[in-house]
Parts: C-alpha cells; sequence; structure tokens
C-alpha cells in the first residue's frame, strides 16, 4: 500500500528527509525522534568545540568524531562534509583551518535545529477542537504523567499526554503556558519543555 502524504516527513533544508527515514525503518516517529534528541544534544556543539580547541585539542577531536558520525546517520551532507574537514584538520594539527570550519558549524548546527522545530510544527495537521473544560484534578495527574514522560524523553507518551490536554477546555491563563509547552513537545524539544513545565508546576 502506498503510503499518504502525512506519512512522508516534509523536507528540511540541511538534511535529506528521504534518506534519513529509510535508515530509520521508515517509522516516522522515529524519525522525529532522532532529530528531536539532535536538537536537544548538539546545538551547543559548535561553542564547545571552539572552546576545547583552546584547552584540549585531543577532546576536541574526539567530539568532532562524535559529531561527525551523528551528522552523516542524519544525512546532513553539507555539515557532515564540514565536520569531516574539522576532524581531519585537528587530527593534522592544521590550526589555521579551525576558524572557517568552525564557524560553517556554528551557523549551519543551530539552523538546522531550527529547521527541524519548524518542520515539525508544520507536520502536525493542526489542533483537535478543544473540547469540554478540564477538571483541575485531571489536568494536574495529566501534566504529572507529563513530566514523567519528559523524564524520560518517551516520545510518543508525550505528544500523546500532550495531545489529551489540547483536546480540552484550558483557562485562559494557562493557555499561553501550554501553547509554549505544546511547540516544545511538537519539536522533541524535551529538556526545554521539561523545564518549562517544572516552573509551572512550582511557580
Amino acid at each position: 500500500m502506498e503510503p499518504c502524504p502525512g506519512d512522508q516527513p516534509p523536507p528540511i533544508p540541511g538534511i535529506d528527509s528521504a534518506e534519513l527515514l529509510e535508515r530509520v525503518g521508515d517509522d516516522l516517529d522515529l524519525f522525529w525522534e532522532v532529530l528531536g534528541e539532535f536538537s536537544d544534544s548538539y546545538r551547543d556543539t559548535p561553542a564547545q568545540l571552539a572552546v576545547a580547541l583552546e584547552q584540549d585539542p585531543a577532546a576536541a577531536r574526539q567530539l568532532a568524531h562524535t559529531l561527525k558520525g551523528v551528522l552523516g546517520n542524519l544525512a546532513a551532507a553539507d555539515l557532515f562534509a564540514a565536520c569531516t574537514a574539522l576532524h581531519e584538520a585537528i587530527r593534522e594539527d592544521h590550526p589555521e583551518r579551525y576558524p572557517s570550519l568552525i564557524a560553517t558549524l556554528a551557523q549551519g548546527i543551530p539552523a538546522l535545529c531550527d529547521a527541524i522545530a519548524w518542520a515539525r510544527t508544520g507536520a502536525d495537521q493542526g489542533d483537535p477542537a478543544p473540547g469540554p473544560a478540564a477538571d483541575p484534578a485531571w489536568r494536574r495527574e495529566r501534566y504529572a504523567a507529563l513530566r514523567l514522560a519528559l523524564e524520560g524523553h518517551r516520545a510518543r507518551d508525550c505528544k500523546s499526554l500532550a495531545e489529551e490536554l489540547a483536546a480540552t477546555e484550558l483557562p485562559s491563563a494557562e493557555r499561553p503556558f501550554f501553547d509554549e509547552l505544546h511547540g516544545l513537545i511538537r519539536a522533541y524539544r524535551f529538556k526545554e519543555a521539561q523545564t518549562l513545565l517544572e516552573r509551572h508546576l512550582n511557580g
């Protein structure tokens, strides 16, 4: 059976979406989970590399090697090439090459993370219409469950719980918080979502 359009990821500048989807066995949830984990874990890596190059070249070489593998697995060809060149420059002791390569990664990796977030938001087919008002005790129970799911990076549980909450009529004062939380979960930015939810629950 041919997949419907909703079963296919949107184009994401910087990666070959079709190749990545094939690598994860055409599992769209896993596709987004992999990209979300990348956004959570590697947005700041270029800055870490720059510091390591000044303080610990051996650590910089290992970090570049790890990042190169991740970018290769994501089918992010241009960034993979830049990171490969940086890894080789470190290995061959050519510090004059570092600034331009670090600059490429420092610009390209956050841009890719942002593109992933935008693509993930656009992939959703709109929010469900608000349902009946949610009981406060039920909301507290759902938020507590969502906090545990975020801590465990359980992508499907996070999305399911967020959609349950989105399908109810939340108090107007709570809606801006929840819209921000829902957007972070859609983009698989679990660390940021967890911080936001903790702040809300403890506020």
